[in-house]
Formats: C-alpha cells, structure tokens, sequence
C-alpha cells in the first residue's frame, strides 16, 4: 500500500471526559484508537481507589485515511480532528509508538506544558510574577527565561518552574 493510501495517525478532540468512549466507539468501527492513560490514586472521603485517567484530557487517538473523515467525525464523543487552518496534523508512528513505551513501564509521568524554545512567556506566579520574556532552554521542570532590553542590546536570563509561566 502506498503512502497516499495508507492509514495515518491523527488527533481526534473529544467531549469532556469521552476520550475512552471514543476510543471504544473507534474499535467498534474497526478503526484502530489509542487514548494514553495513568493510574492514580484518587481520595474521597471514605475510600480511596486508583483510576484510570487520560493523559492528554479531551483527545484520542486513531489510525486511518482521510477518506474515513466522515465516519471518523461521526462517531459519539467526536468534536473534530486536530487541524491547522484547513490542514489535518498527521502524528508521526514512532510518537504513538514512544507513548505506549512510556505508559508500560514504571517510571513517573507528569504531564507537562508545552512550550518551544523562543516563545514568548509571561510569569503567573512567585516573585517573578508579571515579568515577560522568551524562552532560551528547557529543562526536566525548569526554563531558562531570557528578558531582553532590545534598545540597548542587552538581556538577562533566569532559570523558572516551567509551570510559573504561560505564553503571550
């Protein structure tokens, strides 16, 4: 089967709280779904058990062809696949491949902001709240933030919690 024609991985945007719905709905269908879950501990007040729960809230994933967009779009729970402008964002295998990895084995998986290296960040919170600046490096849990005065040419840079900042 050619690349045209074969299936490719794509991010389907779900109701709230669906994702394995869908997932089921997709199987059902014969449409192969992937939706990435963690166990944890979840307390209330007079139990407390492990559930499963997506890793990334409100997405699935499924393998197959745009020629399926209508029968992948009418399925229950389907909000739409991810897309930019009028582009389907295809996933990369080898990503799903990596997530699958990840979920079976033992390490600690903490879901984590997304930012690129360049993006421009406002501080939330801490003693640096308010501040602005662009990111220069990621690291585990830290970034490097860099303000930069561009009339005079000069910049300084910190290290914050990745989690104190969000994009402008």
């Amino acid at each position: 089967m050619s690349d045209i024609l074969s299936n490719i991985w794509y991010a389907l945007y779900t109701k709230s709280r669906h994702e394995k719905l869908v997932e089921s709905e997709l199987e059902k269908s014969g449409i192969e779904a992937f939706t990435p879950t963690l166990s944890i501990k979840k307390r209330w007040s007079d139990r407390t058990r492990y559930i499963e729960q997506p890793l990334f809230k409100s997405y699935c994933f499924a393998k197959f062809h745009l020629t399926e967009k209508k029968r992948v779009l009418s399925q229950k729970g389907v909000v739409n696949i991810v897309h930019f402008k009028e582009n389907y964002i295809p996933i990369d295998e080898t990503v799903i491949n990596s997530i699958k990895i990840l979920i079976n084995t033992d390490l600690k998986i903490d879901p984590c902001p997304y930012y690129k290296i360049g993006d421009r960040v406002s501080i939330n919170k801490g003693p640096l709240k308010g501040c602005e600046g662009y990111i220069k490096e990621k690291r585990q849990k830290n970034t490097t933030l860099v303000i930069s005065v561009d009339a005079i040419a000069a910049s300084l840079q910190c290290v914050v919690d990745t989690y104190s900042v969000d994009l402008v």
